[in-house]
C-alpha cells in the first residue's frame, strides 16, 4: 500500500512543517485517524430529505383534519425553530457545526413549501402566482447573505431556476433559451457579488449553476431542429470557455462538465441527423470513447501541473 510517511517524516526534519502537523499526517497515512466529514455530510442530507419527505406524507394524510391556515401556522413554526440555532450562532460569532448548516437547509425547504402551499391555497397573487418564486428567491438569498450558508444561496438560485422554468410551451428551442438566459442572469449575479467584495465561497456556487444550466439550454437548443445550429455554436462556445477556465483555476470537475455535456449535445446530434440506427450507435459510442480519452489526457494535465 502506497504511503507517503518517508516523505512526511523528511518534511519535518527539514522543518517544512511543525511538529503537530506532521503528527496529524502521519496519524492519517497510518490510518490511526480518519476523516467522516463526506460521510456525515451525505448522512445529514438524506436526513433532511427524509424528514421533507415525511413532512409531505403526513401534510397529505392529515390535511382535512389540520386545516390551511392551522398547516401553515404549524410549518412557519417549525421553520423558525429551524432557523433559530443557526441565528443564535451568527449573533455570538460561533462557527456552525454541520449539523446546523443542514437545519438551515431544512427551515429554507420548509419555508418555500409553506409559501408554496399558502399561494395554492389562498391564490394571493391570482395570475401572478409564479412570482412566490421569485419572492423566495430573494428571501432565501437575504438568509444566505445573513448567515453565511452555501447550502440556502443554493435553495435560493433553485427558485430562480424554478420561475424561469414555469412558462409552458415554446418547444426545445424556447426552453434552451429560457436556461440560458438564466445562466447568464445568474452569471451577472455572481459578477456583482464578486465586484462588492461579498463572500467568496458564493462564487463556485453560482459557477456551477450558471455552467450546468447553461449547457442544459444549448443541449436543448440542440435536440430542436429551429434552434440546432445555434445550439451547436452555444455548446462549442460552452466547452471551450469552460474547459479553459477549468484548467487555469485548477478545478477539474468544470473539465468534465466542458467534456461530457459536449459529448451528450454531440451524441444527441448524432442521434437525429443519422439516419441508420447502426451508424449512430457506433457514432455515439465513438464519441463517448473520444471524451473519456480526452478527459484523461486532461486529468492528467491537471495533475502534472499540480505536482
Amino acid at each position: 500500500m502506497l504511503s507517503l510517511e518517508p516523505e512526511f517524516r523528511e518534511l519535518h526534519a527539514a522543518g517544512v512543517i511543525d511538529d503537530v502537523a506532521a503528527a496529524q499526517r502521519l496519524a492519517v497515512e497510518r490510518g490511526e485517524i480518519f476523516s467522516v466529514s463526506n460521510e456525515l455530510r451525505v448522512a445529514l442530507y438524506g436526513a433532511v430529505a427524509a424528514i421533507t419527505a415525511g413532512v409531505g406524507m403526513m401534510v397529505k394524510a392529515n390535511l382535512e383534519h389540520i386545516g390551511p391556515i392551522s398547516l401553515i401556522a404549524a410549518l412557519a413554526l417549525a421553520a423558525a425553530g429551524c432557523y433559530a440555532m443557526p441565528v443564535r450562532a451568527r449573533l455570538r460569532q460561533e462557527e456552525r457545526s454541520a449539523a446546523g448548516e443542514y437545519l438551515l437547509l431544512l427551515g429554507a425547504l420548509i419555508v418555500s413549501a409553506d409559501l408554496g402551499y399558502a399561494e395554492y391555497q389562498f391564490h394571493w397573487l391570482g395570475p401572478h402566482w409564479s412570482a412566490h418564486l421569485l419572492i423566495l428567491c430573494v428571501f432565501h438569498a437575504l438568509t444566505a447573505y445573513a448567515l453565511d450558508s452555501r447550502l440556502v444561496l443554493s435553495v435560493s438560485l433553485t427558485s430562480l431556476v424554478a420561475w424561469f422554468g414555469v412558462e409552458e410551451g415554446g418547444g426545445l428551442a424556447r426552453t434552451g433559451m429560457r436556461e440560458l438566459i438564466c445562466a447568464a442572469t445568474i452569471y451577472a449575479w455572481r459578477e456583482a457579488h464578486r465586484r462588492l467584495g461579498a463572500v467568496q465561497q458564493f462564487q463556485e456556487t453560482f459557477e456551477h449553476f450558471a455552467a450546468n444550466l447553461a449547457f442544459w439550454g444549448a443541449i436543448a437548443l440542440c435536440l430542436g431542429s429551429e434552434g440546432r445550429i445555434a445550439g451547436v455554436v452555444c455548446l462549442a462556445a460552452l466547452a471551450f470557455v469552460t474547459i479553459r477556465n477549468g484548467l487555469q483555476s485548477g478545478r477539474e470537475i468544470f473539465v468534465i462538465y466542458g467534456v461530457a455535456y459536449t459529448a451528450v449535445g454531440l451524441a444527441c446530434l448524432e442521434a437525429q441527423l443519422i439516419r441508420s440506427p447502426l451508424l449512430s450507435t457506433v457514432t455515439a459510442l465513438v464519441t463517448v470513447v473520444g471524451a473519456v480519452l480526452l478527459a484523461w489526457q486532461l486529468h492528467r494535465r491537471l495533475k502534472a501541473e499540480a505536482s
